[in-house]
């Protein structure tokens, strides 16, 4: 009788873990397609980064489920990181971009080790601190601003055809619609797969259109080959592109910190304070591993919280098999292949949705602070300054030093240094206003 038990109990974990899987690639797909293309790279490279991409996800998860919260939450390419790869990527000139490449694994390593230290040091809330309402709201708002403009050449076909094309804006529009209406309309477990869902739809129609551009399909050379360290080259030292890392990370602590707060509260338990520590601690773990395996910034997903309410499943054992799963497909060239035809406009399409939650998540974090005379400016003259400086050339930089360059010509990062300046040095409130971190 046990062993019937313990049978039917395994397929059941089986199953369940297999959905783990199918929601862990919802959030993996799209991320090396869109990167891939910021930064020019070719089909074998996009293929391989998707490899990459599936085995660092998997690796993070069970990273955190062992050394880390020990909760059942998925980790993924976060927004914010693969955002500001692709920010970085279309700044760049053509013939910079594998040196950007380099100095992007040096910053996710160096952020990494940064986060690992900070999170079992006593300084990590007055660093959380620095991040009020106001800085989130400016740093989410200036990131989608730069990246708005690629987002739409794309779905509307500007990318590809260099002008308004009406069927692969006709096709964008039908995925976008299609996942909006899921996420808000759905129940059960059909509410989180909106994305993937969208993506299978519009990549069918991009066949059904004859879209697809077959030639430039990658053929692997092997069924079996483990992912490269250090698929970039070596990792290059840049100070604007450390500094971009580390403030990237620390933004994202309180992700983290939502993240477990959120899961705890789906499976009804009360969690641990050390598990905070615990799980920031895995996240730089985490963020060190996606730099040597040269891939997005991972880290834990809220929407997991979502999964696990309307799935039940809250044991620990499916998601190890659902991370095992994932990690176990990056082995395999021909799954990444696969995966890496994703035509870059549905891609974009998928994360139309998601983006735009971005950019009200920062919306919402300025509308929760009092709209003094004070508060006003400063998001103003920082809006105003991180979006203008979006605006210059890239030649207008050329005769600034290079180690600098990539901080003064980057508006997110201007944006954002000044907002923090007038915050807490030029316009400092006094002890005792609201400055805590709403996200």
């Amino acid at each position: 009788m046990n062993d019937i038990t313990n049978r039917e109990n395994g397929f059941l974990s089986g199953v369940q873990g297999l959905q783990w899987a199918v929601f862990m690639l919802t959030n993996v797909i799209a991320v090396p397609v869109v990167v891939g293309a910021a930064f020019h790279m070719s089909p074998a490279e996009i293929s391989t980064f998707m490899q990459r991409m599936l085995f660092v996800s998997g690796a993070a998860t069970l990273i955190q489920l062992f050394i880390g919260h020990r909760l059942p939450v998925v980790e993924g390419a976060a927004g914010m990181w693969w955002a500001i790869f692709i920010l970085l990527g279309t700044m760049s000139a053509p013939g910079e971009q594998g040196l950007l490449l380099q100095q992007l694994e040096m910053g996710l390593i160096i952020a990494g080790i940064f986060l690992a230290i900070l999170g079992f040091l006593p300084i990590i809330e007055k660093i959380r601190l620095l991040f009020t309402p106001i800085v989130t709201g400016v740093y989410l708002i200036l990131l989608v601003a730069q990246l708005s403009g690629s987002f739409f050449k794309s779905i509307l076909g500007i990318s590809a055809t260099g002008q308004l094309d009406g069927k692969i804006a006709l096709i964008c529009l039908i995925e976008i619609v299609m996942i909006l209406l899921i996420s808000l309309k759905a129940n059960g477990i059909w509410k989180s797969m909106g994305p993937l869902i969208g993506i299978v739809v519009g990549w069918s129609l991009f066949h059904f259109f004859g879209l697809i551009h077959l030639e430039k399909a990658h053929e692997p050379t092997s069924w079996f080959t483990l992912p490269q360290l250090l698929n970039w080259g070596s990792p290059k030292f840049d100070v604007g592109i450390v500094l971009t890392s580390i403030i990237t990370s620390v933004v994202l602590i309180s992700n983290v910190i939502a993240s477990i707060l959120v899961v705890g509260i789906a499976l009804e338990k009360e969690v641990k304070p050390n598990q905070y520590s615990k799980g920031i601690f895995g996240n730089g773990v985490n963020l060190f591993v996606s730099g040597i395996f040269s891939v997005v910034g991972v880290v834990p997903l809220s929407v997991s919280a979502g999964f696990i309410t309307t799935t039940g499943i809250k044991k620990i054992r499916p998601l190890i098999i659902g991370a095992v799963i994932i990690m176990t497909a990056g082995f395999f060239p021909y799954i990444a292949e696969f995966l890496s035809t994703l035509p870059l406009e549905v891609a974009y399409a998928s994360l139309f949705i998601p983006f735009s939650q971005m950019m009200g998540f920062g919306i919402r974090d300025l509308m929760g602070r009092e709209p003094t005379s004070r508060n006003l400016l400063v998001i103003g003259l920082s809006l105003m300054v991180g979006i203008g400086m979006m605006f210059l050339p890239a030649e207008a930089f050329e005769s600034v030093a290079p180690w600098l360059r990539n901080i003064v010509a980057n508006g997110l990062l201007v944006g954002l240094i000044f907002c923090l300046l007038l915050e807490h040095v030029l316009f400092r409130e006094k002890k005792g206003s609201d400055s805590t971190n709403n996200n």
